[in-house]
């Protein structure tokens, strides 16, 4: 029994069919029932029942293949720990951040890694919804901060604070309305979305009967807002000088609009390697977490 033949296993229940396994493992199909073959005699036993279009665990097949997964994952574990161990220190490290997390919330932590015998280049990018979950899940980065949009099997997820996103207009819009429902309507609903073809679905807080406008960018977003273009919800970090240079007012007396809690989390992805600063960055963040509970 070898590694290779418990993958094609794998591969074979949970795509379906030896076909879909032969391009998902990128090997040809002979190759993969050739070693389902050698496995079904090595033991004796029957795996798959071929009698109809799709192959069919048989009773020994499922006993077998579930005992399989689990010397799948103690491998995978083994191996993510040696190649760990072979890896050395990291020249750097890769972190998303939510654009609705203030860094300063970070800093303390980011800033150990500027003590002198710590070489490890630490890079920074500002991603927002479907973005920053891709980058994650593609493992392009090597720790995120942010809020999740959907749970996805290979990440984990720390919940570390909570922020608040919100609803802002322009100061000057109380000034010149009596600031009613019907007054805030006349504006439209600036939304950030990560792109043109983002789904809509993950549009959180839009308000009924409103007219929206789209940017990909917080920044925008502000100063669309600052400038009465229109109205919409911001990081608490990010309006706190704007409100308090009168800039731009929250908007009150309006049920349906409110702020809305964002939990914000500490996220990797499970396949990706971490050196040993990466391990350390985790750990700190992490323990952020802690003690904010």
């Amino acid at each position: 029994m070898t590694y290779d033949q418990l993958v094609t296993l794998d591969a074979i229940v949970k795509h379906g069919s030896f076909k879909s396994a032969s391009e998902f493992l990128h090997k040809s199909q002979p190759s993969l029932s050739m070693a389902i073959k050698k496995l079904e005699e090595e033991f004796g036993i029957k795996l798959f029942s071929r009698d109809a279009y799709r192959p069919a665990l048989t009773d020994e097949g499922v006993a077998f293949y579930h005992k399989s997964l689990i010397t799948l994952d103690k491998f995978n574990e083994l191996d993510t720990f040696a190649r760990e161990l072979s890896m050395g220190v990291e020249t750097e490290i890769n972190i998303s951040i939510g654009a609705v997390c203030s860094i300063k919330e970070f800093s303390k932590t980011f800033k150990s890694l500027l003590e002198p015998h710590i070489t490890t280049a630490l890079n920074l990018n500002v991603d927002i919804l479907e973005e920053f979950q891709r980058r994650l899940i593609d493992q392009e980065v090597d720790i995120a901060i942010g809020s999740l949009l959907e749970p996805h099997p290979d990440i984990e997820s720390i919940p570390i604070m909570t922020t608040k996103m919100i609803p802002v207009v322009s100061s000057k819009f109380y000034q010149d309305t009596n600031g009613s429902f019907e007054e805030l309507k006349n504006l439209p609903q600036i939304i950030v979305q990560s792109s043109k073809s983002a789904s809509k679905k993950n549009i959180v807080g839009a308000a009924k009967g409103m007219k929206n406008w789209f940017t990909t960018d917080m920044y925008m977003k502000e100063q669309l807002i600052v400038n009465g273009l229109g109205w919409g919800r911001l990081p608490e970090h990010q309006v706190e000088d704007q409100l308090n240079d009168c800039k731009l007012s929250i908007v009150k007396g309006i049920n349906s609009i409110q702020s809305i809690p964002v939990q914000i989390y500490l996220l990797r992805n499970v396949k990706k390697i971490m050196g040993p600063n990466t391990k350390r960055l985790w750990s700190y963040l992490s323990k952020q977490g802690l003690a904010d509970e």
